[in-house]
């Protein structure tokens, strides 16, 4: 009789699934953490990857200690590289709130991106860049002076 080898399961989730949770400017960001990962550990799970409070967030599953210590330099020169890059359009760019106005969402985003963000002109959607297109008859978004 031999030994039955185990089911594989389903190829592990990784960046590159996830990269569509946040703007396209931090889409490089990912990608070369990415690469840094699997060049560490090619069978890593990436766990989360987020914006939060303007800033981006990324969890992985590295497996051994070692592999998550060797790794831990990648993912904070990651969130870094991001906190200084317009999550729209890769400029360089800075966490502010919407309107500038001291509560409300916060994003990192370039001085052209933050006026069309806050006066509700682009947004982030699966990952791009969308306009807040008129249709016909509709009349234009009140702009806030």
């Amino acid at each position: 009789m031999h030994a039955q080898e185990p089911m594989p399961g389903p190829p592990a989730v990784q960046i590159p699934c996830l990269v569509r949770s946040v703007g396209p400017g931090w889409h490089a960001v990912l990608y070369r953490l990415h690469g840094q990962l699997v060049a560490l550990c090619p069978g890593y799970r990436a766990l989360g990857v987020k914006e939060k409070f303007g800033g981006l967030r990324v969890q992985v599953d590295l497996g051994e200690r070692a592999a998550r210590e060797a790794a831990a330099p990648f993912l904070r020169a990651a969130e870094a590289d991001a906190a200084v890059l317009c999550e729209f359009c890769a400029r360089p760019g800075r966490a502010r709130r919407r309107n500038d106005v001291p509560t409300g969402w916060i994003k990192t985003v370039c001085d052209d991106c933050h006026r069309a963000w806050s006066a509700r002109e682009i947004m982030l959607v699966n990952g791009a860049v969308r306009s807040h297109e008129r249709g016909p008859g509709k009349p234009a978004a009140p702009r806030k002076s």
